[in-house]
């Protein structure tokens, strides 16, 4: 059955599906709520939500485009909750409203067909391509494994492809599919803190491939040049498993865990440089905010630190013995110090949720046009 015909000049009106809604301390989190609050200045969302607790950041977003669409109790294995809740929950829920289009934040199992455009955006290839994070010795990790593989379907059946950003578009190799670019809210009153002058700041996931053990080696060996050198840890293990280390301890380590993004901005614009020793990244959200505060970055030679900061944070390769104290010795330097500022700042700008809006709607508004010819 069709969609009712809708006005001309009726708002558009999209269902946007809300699973990461409640975890703003993730990648997908954060794209979710940015980029729901940009949709909503000009269109209509229909967002399911599987629970009420919402972080303050969804604030900002109308509470009448909040549906809660709690998974099914009798499903007592978490993933399956998670499976059913996207594959039948929410295509059905969908299946209700009077929706121009649905919009899937991450790749995730769906129906293999569907009255209305469906749109999917792809932050990294990592759960389908990195064995680091594959386990097929247990039940919940063969579960996973096939969850993955139905996810890595729904490509096939979205009517439209987003990644958010060119390596990741490069590695999925689908030349129609459009770059939608993460960004970051605006940002607070930042008041800076003279504790962390001589810090630097590791803000972001503690999984296998963010390499916090070797960023602590790598901090430790710095110590040697620089007596005085602290680190701080931004962040903290979503959940227990083989796929979070420990966190760290040792002289000049602090850990914050989780914190307001408030706090986060005033620690990074206090601090020496951000940095980053992630071996894999689809967009790196983290570096954006770094650089968004005048925060020089030291990060790791991928390509996507490359594409997000134009080629304006410092680089240096991992496995080096010490690769941090050359960069420290150069912002140490005023001057350099203040060209390396000037340029991330200016790389910061070209990412808005405004911006990236847009985008979105001028491939909603094509895709809808050949749908109607």
């Amino acid at each position: 059955m069709k969609n009712t015909p809708r006005a001309k000049n009726h708002a558009l009106k999209i269902g946007f599906q809300g699973w990461f809604f409640s975890e703003q301390y993730t990648g997908i989190g954060q794209h979710s709520l940015g980029l729901a609050h940009a949709l909503a200045k000009k269109a209509e969302l229909v967002i399911p939500v599987p629970t009420s607790k919402l972080p303050p950041e969804s604030k900002a977003i109308p509470r009448k485009f909040f549906h809660v669409l709690k998974p099914k109790w009798w499903l007592v294995f978490s993933p399956l909750k998670k499976w059913y809740w996207e594959r039948v929950q929410v295509p059905t829920f969908f299946a209700r409203q009077n929706l121009d289009a649905e919009y899937f934040p991450y790749p995730s199992p769906l129906p293999r067909t569907s009255v209305r455009p469906r749109f999917v955006t792809v932050h990294d290839l990592i759960l389908w391509q990195d064995p680091r994070y594959k386990d097929l010795k247990t039940l919940r990790g063969k579960l996973k494994n096939y969850y993955h593989k139905l996810a890595l379907r729904s490509l096939i059946n979205a009517d439209h492809i987003f990644t958010v950003s060119e390596t990741t578009k490069k590695r999925l190799g689908i030349p129609a599919a459009t770059v939608l670019p993460n960004a970051i809210p605006p940002l607070p009153k930042i008041i800076t803190l003279k504790k962390y002058a001589n810090s630097l700041v590791y803000l972001g996931g503690f999984d296998a491939r963010k390499n916090i053990a070797l960023l602590v080696r790598a901090h430790k060996a710095a110590q040697k040049k620089f007596p005085n050198l602290q680190i701080v840890l931004i962040g903290a293990p979503l959940h227990k498993s083989k796929f979070y280390a420990p966190l760290p301890t040792g002289n000049g380590i602090e850990t914050t865990g989780f914190i307001p993004d408030k706090t986060v901005y005033q620690i990074l614009a206090s601090s020496l440089a951000f940095v980053n020793f992630s071996d894999e990244e689809g967009f790196n959200i983290p570096l954006l905010q770094a650089m968004s505060v005048g925060t020089p970055a030291i990060v790791a030679d991928i390509p996507v630190n490359h594409e997000i900061s134009t080629e304006s944070a410092l680089f240096f390769n991992p496995s080096q013995k010490d690769p941090l104290s050359d960069k420290i010795a150069l912002l140490k330097d005023t001057k350099f110090r203040k060209e390396i500022i000037t340029a991330e700042l200016a790389a910061a700008r070209r990412f808005t949720w405004e911006r990236t809006a847009k985008i979105f709607f001028s491939a909603l508004e094509l895709t809808l046009k050949h749908a109607k010819k």
